[in-house]
């Protein structure tokens, strides 16, 4: 799903003129505690989990796990190689399990609050989200994406997903901006080191709330 963009501010100026956030861990509370406390809750080997996540590398194209992202593996290819590989483990990803992950992820009202806030103030706002088709109506389910956002890439529905640098680029192509004039927000400092590379000003989030000091401190310089 992609919503037009509709710039409030000219592009092409100096300085930030669009935010861009990421879903999990951005928009949402932190997801690697909530993974943790599913494995757990599911009783997923241990020693196998570690294996298949020292082998497991977020920027290896390759990987199932990215084919997925892109739209390019159905999920329930995926869910029967994970069950397989790795029994339990598939759970966290099925839409029809109780320990879905996406149905996990609470969104902090208080994040929703200041993006509507930005869009007053007239920054352009966008969501590029690695996600999967299937969690969809979950993410949106709990987030009016039309209201808030004037540009929403889903790396599914667009063949592209963090890091491939192609997708940074189209992301500029939907803003109709330049980089410089991006801010993008996300918790995985492997997206966050290729925004960079493509010279969009980036912030690694730790915890949702606490990372808007630095956001104001960087629309501030703008």
């Amino acid at each position: 799903m992609e919503v037009p963009v509709k710039a409030k501010i000219e592009p092409g100026l100096s300085g930030i003129k669009a935010v861009v956030f990421d879903w999990g861990g951005v928009l949402t509370i932190p997801p690697v505690p909530v993974i943790e406390k599913l494995y757990r809750d599911i009783d997923v080997d241990k020693t196998q989990l570690a294996a298949r996540r020292a082998e497991y590398r977020d920027d290896d194209p390759n990987s199932r796990f990215a084919k997925l992202e892109r739209g390019e593996l159905s999920l329930e290819s995926y869910l029967d190689w994970s069950r397989s590989d790795l029994p339990g483990a598939e759970a966290i990803w099925d839409p029809e399990s109780p320990h879905f992950l996406f149905a996990h992820l609470t969104v902090v009202s208080e994040v929703v609050d200041r993006i509507l806030q930005l869009r007053k103030r007239g920054f352009v706002t966008g969501l590029l989200t690695n996600n999967i088709a299937e969690a969809w109506p979950t993410v949106t389910g709990g987030l009016e994406v039309e209201k808030l956002f004037d540009v929403v890439i889903n790396s599914a529905f667009v063949g592209m997903r963090k890091p491939e640098e192609r997708i940074y680029t189209y992301l500029l192509e939907q803003l109709e901006m330049s980089p410089e004039n991006v801010l993008f927000l996300d918790d995985n400092r492997v997206n966050i080191e290729v925004a960079r590379a493509c010279g969009i000003e980036a912030i690694k989030v730790d915890e949702p709330i606490g990372v808007w000091a630095e956001i104001e401190r960087i629309l501030e310089q703008t």
